[in-house]
């Protein structure tokens, strides 16, 4: 039954994601075939492990980690609702990801949804109480909430080896996204 549903869940993404006008596997060619598609997503190349993880997604549907790279791609291009269906179709195949529960709530963080945020970083921080991004999460959503005083917690939990003066602070944050958000009007 449990397969059964997981099966009709994918389908329902394939079709919803098809409705949207996006397709899972673009082809966008590859330099190598060893080409590691999270090493894509970091060096900024979005369209290309756009391609990757949906090609992966095609051969092995089981992957969490595939869906949340194509979830981590779509976050990166703004499209957040995409984002969280992927997102959702990992957390489907593997619930138990703290990192996959903390992209969930940086998706809903720049939705704005800061209250169901900090429910799923909660729920990440019961799964791995040490892990440095639910951390520096959790210090940016109370940023944009503006209580400095539990960022800054936040952010000295997220960092805790290193002195407070090489910690993200509240006002770096603040001006990532703000360069974020002017990239993103420019269209870049």
């Amino acid at each position: 039954m449990i397969r059964q549903t997981k099966s009709l869940s994918m389908g329902i993404v394939f079709c919803f994601l098809c409705l949207s006008g996006l397709s899972i596997a673009q082809d966008f060619p590859l330099d190598s075939g060893n080409a590691d598609c999270a090493d894509l997503v970091t060096a900024g190349q979005n369209d290309v492990a756009f391609g990757c993880f949906g090609r992966a997604i095609e051969a092995d549907p089981t992957s969490a980690f595939d869906w949340a790279g194509q979830g981590d791609v779509m976050n990166n291009i703004g499209y957040y609702y995409q984002a969280l269906v992927y997102y959702e179709m990992a957390l489907n195949l593997e619930p138990d990801s703290s990192n996959i529960l903390t992209s969930k709530g940086r998706t809903l963080t720049r939705l704005g949804k800061y209250d169901d945020a900090l429910d799923i970083l909660a729920q990440a921080l019961d799964l791995n109480p040490d892990n440095t991004y639910t951390w520096e999460s959790i210090g940016d959503v109370y940023t944009e909430l503006g209580d400095t005083d539990k960022a800054d917690a936040a952010y000295a939990r997220s960092k805790p080896t290193k002195p407070a003066t090489q910690r993200k602070s509240v006002d770096d944050y603040l001006s990532s996204g703000r360069e974020a958000a002017s990239s993103h009007e420019e269209g870049i």
